[in-house]
């Protein structure tokens, strides 16, 4: 994901859903008008300003995630601010061998983040370990530590370059953890377009600083003055393969009842 104003040059805060899953970690960006240099602190506020941004309004969707190795999950997406948290329900609809598994993401701007999963086979719900967030969702590219925002001050921020993406001109802003040994990259690097508030691209280095994966932000279309994203690629740069989640039948300002995102609804 408001320290500093930036002048009367800046435009309002345009609305707009990051990663649906949050897997960037940061969103996007209040447009600045020029691309001069900037303190570090100033890169800790944008990233701020990005994640204060993001619309609390409740969505859902179909989500589809797709691998060059030729597999395809379907997925039932629900997401809503609740009780403090970003909180984002999945329940697999397809194929036959993974119907009914169920993922509870709870993504606390302050405290700890949660995440659960049911299994049909063994019927019960678990809360993730911190291995488990470091291993692929259902065998993807994305990872599940990839699908909830970082806690923002756990990172120093500062900003690297500009580069043009498409017809877009990005920023670019790297982020460094604090505590390195708790963390599973040792760096990313996002280009965040500052005009529509969107993060473009994300990179993510190892520890030693080699390029391990990044996510693209491939289609994005404003609905109902939102925008948002609807295809997101990961690509896993040293096992040269990756995965998409597309997402159709969006709904905005969805009516979602409560219990959605309760460990109750995951056992039902």
């Amino acid at each position: 994901m408001t320290v500093k104003p930036f002048g009367s040059r800046r435009a309002p805060p345009s609305k707009h859903w990051g990663c649906v899953l949050a897997a960037a970690g940061v969103a996007a960006a209040v447009f600045l008008g020029s691309f001069t240099a900037y303190a570090q602190d100033d890169a800790r506020a944008l990233v701020k300003q990005v994640l204060d941004a993001v619309p609390k309004m409740p969505l859902t969707a179909h989500a589809t995630l797709t691998s060059d190795r030729g597999w395809a999950r379907e997925l039932a997406l629900s997401r809503a601010f609740v009780n403090d948290a970003d909180a984002s329900y999945l329940e697999v609809t397809a194929p036959l061998d993974l119907k009914d598994t169920r993922f509870l993401l709870l993504d606390r701007a302050e405290g700890r983040d949660e995440q659960f999963i049911y299994v049909p086979a063994v019927k019960r719900a678990m809360q993730v370990s911190d291995e488990t967030r470091k291993q692929p969702f259902l065998g993807s590219d994305f990872y599940v530590s990839d699908m909830v925002r970082p806690e923002l001050d756990a990172f120093t921020y500062r900003f690297v370059g500009e580069e043009n993406i498409g017809d877009r001109r990005t920023r670019l802003v790297e982020a460094v953890p604090k505590n390195p040994q708790h963390e599973l990259y040792g760096k990313t690097i996002s280009a965040i377009d500052p005009t529509d508030l969107l993060v473009l691209r994300v990179q993510f280095f190892d520890p030693k600083g080699t390029l391990v994966k990044v996510w693209t932000l491939e289609k994005v279309e404003k609905l109902d003055g939102v925008w948002t994203p609807l295809v997101q690629r990961m690509e896993s740069v040293q096992e040269k393969h990756e995965s998409r989640l597309t997402l159709t039948d969006v709904k905005l300002n969805a009516q979602i009842p409560p219990d959605t995102f309760s460990r109750t609804h995951l056992t039902r």
